[in-house]
């Protein structure tokens, strides 16, 4: 969490808001229950996510009601890459856009989907 204090200065006197301004830092979770060495990320902001897949940058508009979580059409830049790296990135977009439920544990985010019975498995990268 980042906090800023707003400080302005007229002449010799110097005066604090009163209430400082907060902004959250977007956590980045890491894919790690199928293939980590492609280095596959999501963020969750209010109503969006995005992220890196495979070879692609990734968002979509989300609605989030407690623990559910629906994912509409999920939209990708162009790039490409190997034949394994865009079957990976068309897999994981793929059990991705069937999400119904997330969690969050520690540092780990729990994403359970309709296409596989595991849950996608994030750990948070520390910056």
């Amino acid at each position: 969490m980042i906090i800023f204090l707003l400080i302005s200065c007229t002449h010799n006197s110097v005066s604090v808001r009163e209430k400082p301004i907060i902004i959250e830092k977007i956590k980045v979770y890491h894919l790690i229950s199928m293939h980590p060495d492609m280095n596959i990320t999501i963020s969750i902001d209010k109503d969006k996510i995005y992220g890196k897949s495979a070879i692609n940058d990734y968002w979509a508009n989300c609605k989030i009601d407690g623990d559910l979580i629906s994912i509409y059409m999920i939209k990708t830049t162009r790039r490409t890459d190997s034949v394994e790296k865009r079957r990976v990135e068309g897999d994981y977009i793929s059990i991705l856009q069937t999400a119904y439920s997330y969690k969050i544990e520690d540092n780990k985010l729990f994403i359970y989907t309709r296409f596989i019975d595991e849950p996608l498995i994030y750990e948070e990268l520390k910056y």
